[in-house]
């Protein structure tokens, strides 16, 4: 059915609540292997306030290893809303997709580019206070540079490129603490392709809030 009508299927709360066990239980799977099982869906719970990152563990360990078992696999940002009054607020609350589309398709129109975009991997994870103006890999030889253009409102802690090797996964810290806050940054990471399947990028702030790329399988 996913196959035919085009659709994408993710793990919802992985590896906690009901999903506790998945999707490692099923990661030899025909469905987790296949290019229409995205990942897993991101959010901070359980909140751990001694982790640097949000989801540090559950969700960030989770997409690394994914990658490391099969081909590139993604989280994908997710929000309970429950019941909701006309007073509260939802965006500083949630963890959201920022998709990169050539524009936003209008509500009756068909919606393929944003699932394409999807499956391709061309969006980012973010909890709004670091936020992607581009991103991308430069060069095609073994060495290459990772390029993110960034802005952010609190004071930046750290940027860090992540990757894997198949089994094992690595990063480079690259400090930022002299950058100041409500500003912006073009990040160019340097990297050596042999030993890596797949890289990606993430920036994190002072209070524990950031933005994080897609992996992307090196060919």
């Amino acid at each position: 059915m996913i196959r035919r009508e085009g659709g994408l299927l993710w793990q919802a709360h992985p590896r906690t609540k009901g999903s506790s066990g998945y999707p490692d239980a099923v990661r030899e799977s025909e469905h987790f292997r296949s290019d229409r099982f995205l990942g897993g869906s991101f959010q901070s719970l359980p909140v751990d306030q001694s982790q640097k990152r949000l989801c540090e563990a559950r969700c960030l360990d989770l997409l690394d290893e994914m990658n490391n078992w099969t081909g590139p696999k993604y989280m994908i940002a997710e929000g309970d809303t429950y019941m909701k009054y006309p007073d509260d607020e939802t965006f500083p609350q949630l963890v959201v997709n920022y998709v990169k589309l050539d524009r936003v398709p209008k509500f009756k129109e068909d919606w393929s580019p944003i699932v394409s975009a999807m499956r391709a991997g061309d969006y980012f994870v973010s909890s709004g206070e670091v936020l992607f103006r581009n991103w991308g890999i430069e060069g095609s030889g073994p060495r290459r540079t990772y390029t993110a253009e960034v802005e952010w409102t609190f004071p930046p802690e750290f940027a860090e490129l992540v990757w894997g090797d198949g089994d094992k996964t690595g990063r480079q810290l690259i400090p930022a603490t002299e950058l100041t806050p409500f500003s912006s940054h073009k990040f160019r990471v340097p990297f050596d392709v042999a030993g890596k399947k797949w890289v990606r990028f993430a920036v994190w702030d002072s209070a524990g809030n950031g933005a994080l790329t897609q992996p992307v399988h090196l060919k």
